[in-house]
């Protein structure tokens, strides 16, 4: 909401991207310290000690996160909507809390593959497909990679073509990618196949990544934005995106497949891909 409230108009979809790019960033950061760890002390002094290095170098940013929320003001938006109504925070309007609904169905995807693919995959290649430990890592990292780079691309090229079609291909790509994709990766071919499937699979969450974030802002008014967003959207991250890792393992153990995932990522997209299709394009409409 504070990206999307402080963007210049016919760039939204950039400068919102920045923030997931962050995101996806700072995870980015933490798989690759971990896969340099792992390679150089090896798997068992990471679970004896190195684990706490990552954390030591993570509390070097604290004063930098300290500066930037003392030194950022208001956005515009906010300000001229309590100039307005005296109280930018005054009652939401009547049709917020649909609003929520839609921007909780919006996330349901989003959360999912990010969970799954960039969180989950670690775990599940090295006990599914028997990679090292490094090299489950590794190819985390790579994907995550991926995103980092693509992602403002994709913010980019939706303040051009608009924000749906970019998020309905990536609900349509983890409808239809997973299952084959998951099958190629368990039949054997190492490391180098699963890094380029990750690649695929981090270039496809860009593809959410880099149009959601505008497109989440601009279902709300300035008034409710900043309240109903990060609600609806901390919640579905919460449920689906929070329990994807335990999902994932429950039915490779219910089913005995380790193919059962992909149902979950499916779901997740066509769910997502439902919501999507039923709102209007927002890209070159001002904020409300």
């Amino acid at each position: 909401a504070f990206m999307a409230e402080w963007s210049v108009e016919g760039k939204r979809g950039f400068y919102t991207s920045l923030q997931q790019m962050s995101v996806a960033g700072g995870t980015l950061l933490g798989s690759g310290l971990a896969a340099i760890l792992t390679s150089l002390l090896g798997s068992e002094a990471v679970d004896s000690w190195g684990w706490r290095l990552p954390f030591l170098l993570g509390g070097l940013f604290l004063p930098i996160g300290l500066w930037l929320r003392r030194a950022v003001d208001e956005t515009p938006p906010y300000r001229e909507v309590a100039e307005e109504y005296g109280d930018a925070t005054a009652a939401p309007e009547s049709s917020d809390f649909r609003l929520a609904l839609i921007a909780f169905g919006f996330t349901v995807h989003w959360t999912v593959c990010y969970y799954t693919f960039l969180t989950y995959m670690p775990t599940f290649t090295r006990v599914q497909l028997k990679l090292s430990p490094a090299e489950s890592l590794w190819s985390n990292t790579i994907g995550l990679l991926a995103v980092v780079i693509f992602v403002p691309i994709m913010g980019v090229l939706s303040d051009r073509i608009g924000r749906k079609p970019l998020l309905l291909a990536s609900c349509a790509a983890f409808f239809v990618l997973p299952l084959p994709a998951f099958w190629l990766m368990l039949q054997g071919h190492g490391f180098a196949f699963v890094a380029s499937m990750q690649i695929v699979f981090g270039i496809s969450i860009a593809f959410f990544s880099g149009a959601g974030p505008a497109a989440i802002a601009e279902i709300f008014s300035t008034r409710g934005r900043s309240t109903w967003m990060s609600s609806s959207y901390a919640l579905a991250v919460a449920i689906f995106g929070g329990f994807a890792p335990l999902i994932a393992q429950w039915l490779i153990q219910t089913t005995g497949s380790p193919l059962a995932p992909v149902a979950y990522v499916m779901a997740a997209a066509g769910v997502s891909f439902v919501v999507i299709s039923r709102i209007r394009e927002t890209a070159h409409l001002p904020l409300r």
